[in-house]
């Protein structure tokens, strides 16, 4: 990887209208979005632009074709919740950023991200405070490689494998 690539975690709500919330890897929103007709490449290059993405999620459970389409060509972790979310947890979950969102749409991407991040958070801090400078390397490792090891070794590993 290079010096620096941010790692994602992306909620994705699929439909006639997709919406896209991208969110760093402290769940910062970097990105709130929704458009019609968009195509798996248009939402692909979408995410791009902004880092590497870790997580892909939905808000339903399963999660729609098109959200495990776009997890897999990215190479990224699918999450979805054991249920689908309903309504009020939506709302719940989003409220703080009620001024950001501009539709249905964007309120059910930003709700799948922001469960995904809540899912994720502790784990992100553990790997934050044993990585250090490696921590976007060891973060991807760790989530998507479902490195079940410590996460110390993989911090050495990182860490081994950038000296040469």
């Amino acid at each position: 990887m290079s010096d620096y690539i941010r790692n994602l975690i992306v909620g994705i709500d699929s439909g006639t209208s997709i919406g896209v919330a991208i969110l760093d890897s402290h769940g910062k929103i970097l990105s709130l979005s929704s458009k019609k007709l968009q195509t798996k490449g248009d939402v692909i290059r979408q995410i791009m632009k902004y880092g590497n993405p870790v997580v892909i999620a939905s808000d339903v459970n399963p999660a729609p074709k098109f959200v495990e389409k776009i997890a897999a060509s990215l190479g990224s972790k699918l999450f979805y919740p054991k249920f689908s979310m309903t309504r009020k947890e939506k709302g719940k979950i989003v409220d703080d950023f009620e001024e950001e969102i501009g539709s249905a749409h964007e309120k059910d991407a930003l709700a799948a991200g922001l469960k995904a991040f809540k899912n994720y958070h502790q784990l992100i801090l553990k790997v934050e405070a044993a990585a250090g400078k490696n921590f976007e390397d060891v973060l991807r490792n760790v989530i998507i490689n479902k490195k079940t090891e410590n996460i110390s070794d993989v911090v050495k590993k990182i860490g081994q494998k950038k000296a040469y």
